[in-house]
């Protein structure tokens, strides 16, 4: 289980990531890679940068063989690291650093038996009046966005390959709409393919455009105002939620 710290950090090891992805199809089963490789990811508390502030889940997303773990709160990441390192394929394993040791991603601790499977996302709010799909640190934020609202079902995937397709479906027949957040960019981003499922699986229940918040594509600045200006906050995200439900 190597650690890479921090996730720009491992993009030198694309060639390497890549041939430990397809090991098992090049050897027809013979071999795995068996391997779980933590990255610490995304905007810091008290700063940002363009090197250690990067998600990047979607190339991830598009790396032939990986899965990709990223979760909000430290129960996730006990059941979702226990499952990962008892399973054959390799698991990359994004923990955020600005929920480090926070009170908002703290919990009890869950067992030592405790796992959770890849590909189930956690239902955090029940609702008929809008889907909120989101993962790692912009949990908290769309739950704090949503406490004004009525009706918002917050999803949180917990894993992007594989992610919850069911779930996040069945939501979306229910609400008739909804609204992706997550820290990566926006060009490429993991919102894209999400979309993308809906409108090709859930057209005839939407009653209102898809909408997904993201960063600019921009590099995440040092300086606080500016990283809190280009990261999704509070006020962006619930303004985004009202204009959904009165659409």
């Amino acid at each position: 289980m190597p650690e890479i710290q921090f996730r720009k950090y491992a993009d030198p090891a694309t060639e390497q990531i890549n041939d430990a992805g397809t090991l098992r199809w090049r050897t027809a089963g013979k071999f795995a890679a068996p391997m779980v490789v933590r990255i610490p990811v995304g905007f810091g508390k008290k700063t940002g940068d363009p090197w250690h502030s990067v998600t990047g889940e979607a190339i991830y997303a598009h790396t032939l063989g990986w899965r990709l773990a990223f979760p909000s709160n430290a129960a996730d990441a006990a059941g979702l690291l226990r499952t990962a390192l008892r399973g054959e394929d390799p698991v990359i394993f994004f923990e955020h650093r600005a929920l480090l040791d926070t009170s908002q991603a703290r919990r009890p601790w869950p067992g030592d038996g405790y796992t959770l499977p890849l590909g189930v996302a956690g239902r955090l709010s029940e609702g008929d009046a809008l889907t909120v799909v989101t993962w790692g640190a912009m949990v908290y934020p769309v739950l704090d966005a949503a406490k004004g609202l009525e009706g918002v079902e917050v999803l949180d995937l917990r894993t992007i390959s594989p992610w919850d397709r069911e779930s996040v479906l069945e939501s979306v027949r229910k609400t008739c709409k909804c609204l992706v957040v997550h820290e990566d960019t926006i060009t490429g981003g993991f919102a894209g393919e999400i979309m993308a499922t809906i409108a090709s699986e859930a057209f005839e229940w939407l009653d209102a455009p898809l909408q997904r918040l993201a960063t600019p594509d921009v590099p995440i600045p040092y300086n606080v105002s500016m990283m809190n200006a280009i990261v999704p906050g509070v006020d962006q995200i619930e303004a985004k939620m009202r204009w959904l439900v009165n659409y």
